[in-house]
Order: C-alpha cells, then sequence, then structure tokens
C-alpha cells in the first residue's frame, strides 16, 4: 500500500516525475485502483444525495451506469490518445499510456470535499463555488493527461497537447458538417 500512496502524492505533487515512473514501470492493477477511486467517491456521494430525494429509486442505476460508463471511456479514450499520439510521433506502450491516463483522473476525488464546502455556503455562493470548483478539477485532469502523454510518449508540450484535443477538434468538425449537411437539406432554397 505504501508505494500505491506514494505515486498518488507524486501524481497530485509532482506529476511530471510521477507519469515518468508510471510509463517506465505500467502498474495497471494501481491504476485501475486510482481510476475506481476517481469514479467511486465522486459517484458515491451523488448516490446518496440522491437517495434523500424523490430520484433516490433511480440511485443505484446512476450509480452502475457512472461507473461502467467512465471505465468504458477510459479503455476508448486511452486507445485513441495512444493511436493519435504514435501518429504524432511518440515512442509510448498502449500500456503505459492506459495507466498514466488512470492516475490522470485521480483529482476528481476533491469533487466531494468541493460539494461538502459548498453546503456551508449560502445557496448561491455554494453553486458559483461548485461551478468554479468543477471547472478547475477539469482544467486539472486534463493538464495531467497531457503530461500524462508527455511522459509515455516523450513528445512536446505542444505535441501532447495537440493529441489530447485532437479527437475533441474531430469530434466540433463532424459535428459542423453535419449541421451543415442537415441545414442544407432541409433548408428552403433561396429566390
Amino acid at each position: 500500500m505504501g508505494p500505491f500512496l506514494e505515486l498518488l502524492y507524486d501524481v497530485i505533487f509532482s506529476p511530471a516525475a510521477a507519469m515518468r515512473q508510471i510509463a517506465a514501470r505500467r502498474p495497471v492493477g494501481q491504476a485501475f485502483a486510482a481510476f475506481l477511486l476517481s469514479i467511486i467517491i465522486p459517484a458515491g456521494a451523488i448516490y446518496f444525495a440522491l437517495q434523500a430525494t424523490a430520484a433516490g429509486k433511480f440511485a443505484g442505476v446512476f450509480f452502475a451506469a457512472a461507473v461502467c460508463v467512465r471505465l468504458l471511456m477510459w479503455f476508448v479514450g486511452s486507445a485513441v490518445l495512444q493511436l493519435i499520439a504514435e501518429l504524432f510521433g511518440g515512442q509510448g506502450t498502449a500500456v503505459g499510456l492506459f495507466a498514466a491516463i488512470g492516475f490522470a483522473h485521480l483529482p476528481f476525488i476533491f469533487a466531494v470535499p468541493l460539494a461538502v464546502a459548498g453546503l456551508l455556503l449560502p445557496a448561491g455562493a455554494a453553486a458559483m463555488l461548485f461551478a468554479a470548483g468543477v471547472l478547475v478539477l477539469i482544467f486539472w485532469v486534463l493538464a495531467l493527461t497531457v503530461v500524462a502523454i508527455r511522459g509515455v510518449h516523450g513528445l512536446s508540450v505542444a505535441k501532447a497537447t495537440l493529441v489530447l484535443l485532437t479527437p475533441l477538434l474531430a469530434a466540433l468538425a463532424a459535428l459542423v458538417a453535419a449541421v451543415v449537411f442537415v441545414g442544407a437539406a432541409f433548408w428552403p432554397p433561396l429566390g
């Protein structure tokens, strides 16, 4: 348990060195544990919050769906980023990137203390604090993912950022193309 806790500490406080270490050792079991912590802690908090409401009967479904969807997204997302990283000249392994990305999601465990802190504030301030905090957590996870790609594949910061952004830009381009296509198909002709 000691090396696992040390690795969690390093991911938070010394991420570049931690990601290089993860890329070299490829601790898939520990990455799975870290990723599960990043899912189960926030999803568990939402589960218990939902049980106190009228939507309580859906709490179990929400929890199971959150865990399954996030695990699937981790696996598929790592595979897509591995392919793109190799296209950008990366030399790392798929297992190394899979493990590093698992650890990169660790900051999501701080969503629960953030929500608890929000409970101590007035309603309007709590919503603003939670929204700002969630944005910080998302950017933190994205930054750790860039560090993970860089640590595993030895790419520059710019190339690692492009590896992360390429799927998002491709999805945006596909959405724009679909809107243009649907608009052209159903928009009445001029004149």
